[in-house]
């Protein structure tokens, strides 16, 4: 269907309002015109929708080919694998939905138009056809009896009966090669017969090469080319690099989609600058950029949450990226204009992996005290306190990101401030573990670890909390050992306060800090590592012999986390 009445371009509200409700289709007189020019991120957005709404009658009969394509390419896969389930759902759909006032032969030539291989694999599972011998009376009898469990559809031609799973897709499998038959009858005759000579592994292999492809042309490259994206460039480079061709980016047959820049400020005031073509432009290469940033993360394509992820991280990435090139603005020149300049000449990849740049730097950090192996035990960080532990395990992927501060998951760094704040973190975080394990330090034995019952409990902070009270106590060797009812008891007596923990143990903490040469970091650690020693040592609870109960401490390493290791040495811990 020509689309040539199409705007070239759709107010961003108005697009939105589309996406966030596809209902309105329903109410538009242009649909026929609209639907077809809609880009095929876009559409496959719109159909997942009117799905759950049971409405895809006011969308799939103005799709064209290639969107309904991508709709498979998007929705129909699981990894490497066609899902069948899925994409025999919208193929059903597809041929529900053909457009009735069409001349015979339309839904042929529409499969042929799409990727008629797709249609062929996607039926054939749990699908036999049998031949109908012509020349047998009792012919349809014999076929009976070998599909006596299956339920069947003698085909309108006389020569096949089809045989299904008697369920809901096996019935929808059924409808789907009545109606292509009703359309074509030598057509549905060849779906028969493909289907009957079917080589699956090798058909299969051959559409996730065609589908590679398209997702290609969307910006879902290869994992290996996509992980180019992420080799940092230093942003003085960026700064004199010559202007890069983008020919490729001014021309689109479909509506434009314009980006909604939500990231940072400065990101939005750049993008403000440039004039509405070169916009236009620097839309579409977000949009490639994006899908190419969930290409280098092996995310699926079709995952609309992991695409509204890349789309956080592509936009924090770029605006990290000016951020930095920034720094190299000559002397009398705006900063925001010489910025806005850069995009126009070098585009947004570029500035893309200016901005990783400062992620990886922090990755690199994150990594070599991961590898180290003292903050870590099964997990990055899992032997560190809150916020060390959260922030090195989301800092060592390949893209870096912070905990979100409240909730689950996680954020992309945003600006040079995230940056300044994660370095610091993980600089916090190797100074916790020279505290612990360091000669200068408390000299923690890291054996202890190997011998508690569950070692995804402990970190690194109860052993610094546990070595505290020890370095305390008179009359202690200066091993640290895990505490007993009467060291916890001891310690709630001498080494709290009414204000709080004595003097003497910050004083001692101090002293460590500063032979260690993390005295920067000091407050940090007190905070931590004192205030939750006050709290445990504060609310300990005692049995009815007045005898501090280990199965209600934490914070601190104590007998009752050895209890197996004990057993098997000396015997059942006392409490």
């Amino acid at each position: 269907m020509p689309i040539t009445d199409a705007p070239d371009t759709l107010d961003v509200d108005e697009l939105d309002a589309i996406v966030d409700d596809p209902l309105v289709l329903d109410t538009r007189d242009d649909a026929h015109v609209l639907i077809p020019a809609l880009p095929a991120p876009t559409f496959v957005r719109i159909a997942r929708h009117l799905r759950h709404e049971n409405r895809l009658e006011i969308l799939l009969p103005y799709a064209t080919p290639y969107q309904l394509s991508s709709l498979l390419d998007l929705d129909g896969w699981a990894g490497d694998r066609i899902d069948i389930r899925r994409a025999r759902l919208w193929l059903h759909a597809i041929a529900e939905h053909a457009p009735g006032d069409q001349a015979r032969g339309a839904l042929a030539d529409l499969i042929y138009e799409m990727d008629p291989e797709l249609w062929t694999v996607a039926l054939a599972a749990g699908t036999v056809v049998v031949d109908i011998d012509p020349e047998q009376d009792d012919a349809l009898d014999h076929v009976a009896a070998q599909l006596r469990s299956l339920r069947t559809y003698e085909t309108p031609d006389g020569f096949f009966v089809v045989g299904v799973p008697d369920d809901a897709l096996g019935r929808r499998t059924l409808q789907i090669i009545h109606r292509l038959y009703e359309d074509d009858l030598a057509e549905g005759r060849k779906l028969c017969l493909a289907i009957q000579s079917l080589l699956p592994a090798q058909a299969e292999e051959e559409l996730l090469r065609f589908r590679n492809g398209r997702l290609a042309d969307l910006g879902f490259v290869p994992w290996e080319e996509a992980a180019k994206l992420l080799r940092p460039l230093d942003h003085r480079v960026a700064a004199e690099h010559a202007a890069v061709d983008f020919d490729y980016l001014r021309t689109t047959e479909a509506l434009e989609h314009p980006v909604r820049w939500s990231g940072p400020a400065l990101l939005r005031r750049v993008m403000m600058r440039l004039s509405p073509d070169e916009h236009g432009v620097r839309s579409r290469e977000f949009l490639l950029l994006v899908n190419e940033v969930m290409s280098a993360q092996r995310f699926d394509p079709g995952d609309e949450t992991l695409s509204e992820r890349a789309i956080d991280q592509t936009q924090s990435t770029i605006a990290l990226g000016l951020e930095l090139l920034a720094r190299a603005t000559p002397q009398g020149l705006e900063a925001e204009a010489f910025l806005a300049e850069r995009v126009s000449a070098i585009g947004l990849r570029l500035v893309f992996r200016v901005g990783y740049g400062a992620l990886d730097k922090v990755r690199a950090a994150a990594r070599l005290l991961h590898g180290s192996g003292q903050v870590s035990l099964q997990a990055p960080g899992s032997l560190l306190d809150r916020p060390w532990g959260p922030v090195i395990a989301t800092l060592v992927g390949l893209y870096p990101e912070l905990p979100q501060a409240r909730g689950k998951g996680t954020r992309p760094l945003r600006s040079l401030e995230d940056v300044a704040q994660a370095t610091t973190w993980v600089a916090q975080a190797e100074a916790l573990a020279r505290l612990c394990f360091g000669p200068e330090g408390y000299a923690v034995d890291p054996s202890w670890l190997s011998r508690v019952d569950e070692p995804e409990r402990i970190t690194l902070g109860d052993l610094v909390r546990t070595a505290i009270v020890h370095a305390h106590r008179p009359g202690e060797s200066g091993a640290v050992t895990p505490l007993s009812a009467d060291d916890l008891a001891w310690a709630a007596e001498h080494l709290l306060t009414a204000e709080g923990l004595i003097d003497a143990v910050e004083r001692d903490l101090a002293a460590r800090c500063d032979d260690l040469g993390i005295g920067e970091h000091r407050p940090a650690l007190a905070e931590n590592l004192l205030t939750r020693l006050r709290m445990e040592l504060t609310s300990l609870e005692r049995d009815a012999d007045g005898v501090v109960d280990l199965r209600r401490v934490g914070g601190v390493l104590t007998v009752q986390h050895l209890s197996r290791w004990l057993s098997v040495r000396h015997g059942a811990p006392s409490n």
